[in-house]
């Protein structure tokens, strides 16, 4: 049977296949765009790129700050030679009998050493584990350094000598806590400075 045998409604022509298809073709647009949206719909968004706040900037500022601070810290040494440069003319003083000179000597010592503390609190020992050298100093400081401070609180040059070897005796205990036990202390033979007098009863400069 062929479309001209059908008994079409009147006004229709045999350009009806083109009538019928283009329901059909309307239908498959409506259908392809829908997947296509739905795609678009179920893909993913960008991340936002991460923005720089004034806050992550000072925080970076800061971070810099603290790295290059580390690197102009002085080392633990730099604050001992300063304690073994002070101890060295505390015993000058106390055999010149400069007590006042001796005060000052013992008192920078001992700061330079709680320096040395705050700057490596803990250096591993022989065994590799840490020690505490603020605990041995605390130990210390409250007898044989003790120890000294009053032997000069009294003026008393004999009580000084043997004082000032027990003090030495006992940071020698705590340079082989450390490990290193070739830091061995000695009563000093030359006055490390030459530009403070030790002569208390010194007129010039006036």
């Amino acid at each position: 049977m062929s479309w001209g045998e059908i008994d079409m409604p009147p006004g229709l022509n045999c350009a009806c296949p083109e009538v019928i298809m283009r329901p059909v073709l309307f239908m498959s647009v409506l259908i392809i765009g829908a997947v296509v949206l739905a795609s678009c719909q179920q893909a993913p968004a960008a991340a936002p790129a991460p923005t720089v706040t004034a806050e992550s900037k000072e925080i970076a500022a800061l971070k810099a700050d603290i790295e290059m601070l580390k690197g102009k810290a002085p080392s633990a040494s730099v604050a001992m030679a300063d304690v073994g440069f002070h101890w060295s003319n505390l015993w000058f003083a106390g055999q010149a009998a400069n007590w006042p000179l001796a005060t000052f000597y013992f008192n920078e010592a001992r700061n330079h050493i709680r320096w040395m503390i705050r700057i490596n609190p803990t250096p591993k020992g022989p065994d590799g584990m840490p020690v505490d050298l603020k605990g041995i100093f605390d130990g210390l400081d409250t007898s044989t350094f003790a120890d000294v401070k009053a032997a000069i609180d009294k003026k008393d040059g004999k009580q000084f000598e043997t004082t000032y070897r027990s003090a030495l005796e006992s940071c020698y205990s705590c340079h082989k806590a450390v490990g290193r036990p070739y830091l061995r202390p000695a009563i000093p033979k030359s006055l490390p400075q030459t530009i403070i007098t030790l002569d208390a009863k010194a007129t010039w400069p006036q």
